[in-house]
């Protein structure tokens, strides 16, 4: 393997594929976080991203309008193999994911991946899912939903994926599962970035299938700005008209300044006031006043993250060489 060095100056162009697997609320922004991602290579190397979805997911007319101007199906990918991959997560609907109706679909993209993709790169619910695909390791529920920004430790100071990132590295986390990090290293994963004293759980974990690496990434780096505020904000809408049924979402820890968390809980005391009318509620969430006191602690660590990641994909390039698109 490169040195990390080696790895950050090497110019060779790669193209990177993303499979956006995001419900239509989060579909065109999840492109907009990893294009974003993918592009701070300090290399100075070209990346073609290339979009790609799975086609048999539901859709509206306006996020179907979108991929047919800019995405493929991947049967197009099984014939153009990129020299990396990334696969979104998606919001979880069932409590076991092979009864998820995209399961077949991811699991043999995932599968392909490990023969076929130099390096895949995956998101939160796609990690969860290679771990059971390929090692039969469940993810356990959480009691309460983790939103916020967690610090993780770095576990493997030696490996090029975590050079220059601080010993401490805060990610964003968003989700109602957990894979325990011993099951994980009792699976043969290599945790690089740990559960830190926030006890979030892992960040980021490594395995090699078949001819791939795998990234596996518990949080969301990629995450923007407004990313857990808009996460937020859907649940406290699905709360506010979910007639008792779903309870008032928890504040993402980490996250906004002091002042945006006394404005999130004056708006929650009114929540829980005798008599409160969701629409007029729902009419006043105080977002636009939120959103100028977040906090963003993650975005250089992370563009650190990926400028390594898309190293490690630029040096499985063969000297010369080029992309293999």
């Amino acid at each position: 393997m490169s040195s990390p060095e080696a790895l950050a100056i090497d110019p060779r162009p790669i193209t990177v594929a993303l499979v956006n697997n995001m419900p239509d609320a989060a579909f065109v922004d999840t492109e907009g976080q990893f294009r974003r991602a993918v592009s701070a290579d300090p290399g100075g190397g070209a990346v073609d991203l290339q979009l790609y979805t799975i086609a048999e997911l539901p859709r509206s007319e306006e996020i179907s309008a979108v991929i047919r101007s800019q995405y493929r199906d991947l049967d197009d990918l099984w014939t153009h193999p990129p020299d990396a991959l990334i696969v979104t997560g998606t919001e979880p609907a069932q409590a076991q994911l092979p009864y998820e109706p995209y399961w077949p679909f991811l699991a043999r993209l995932l599968e392909w991946a490990a023969e076929t993709v130099p390096t895949t790169l995956l998101s939160c619910l796609a990690s969860h899912a290679s771990i059971l695909l390929f090692d039969k390791v469940e993810r356990v529920p959480r009691s309460t939903k983790l939103s916020g920004v967690f610090a993780g430790t770095v576990e493997d100071r030696g490996d090029p994926l975590v050079a220059g990132l601080p010993e401490l590295v805060p990610v964003p986390h968003s989700r109602m599962n957990d894979i325990p990090e011993t099951a994980m290293i009792e699976a043969g994963y290599r945790i690089l970035i740990g559960s830190g004293p926030d006890r979030a759980g892992w960040s980021v974990a490594t395995k090699r299938y078949g001819e791939g690496l795998f990234v596996l990434c518990q949080g969301h780096p990629e995450y923007s700005n407004l990313s857990l505020l808009r996460e937020y904000r859907r649940d406290v809408r699905r709360s506010l008209f979910g007639r008792g049924a779903v309870p008032y979402p928890r504040l993402p820890v980490g996250y906004l300044s002091p002042a945006g968390v006394a404005v999130a809980e004056k708006f929650t005391e009114r929540v829980s006031a005798p008599g409160a009318d969701p629409i007029e509620l729902w009419a006043s969430f105080p977002f636009e006043e939120m959103t100028i006191t977040v906090e963003n602690t993650w975005a250089a660590p992370s563009a650190a993250l990926y400028a390594n990641w898309l190293g490690l994909a630029r040096a499985a390039v063969p000297a010369g060489g080029t992309s293999r698109a």
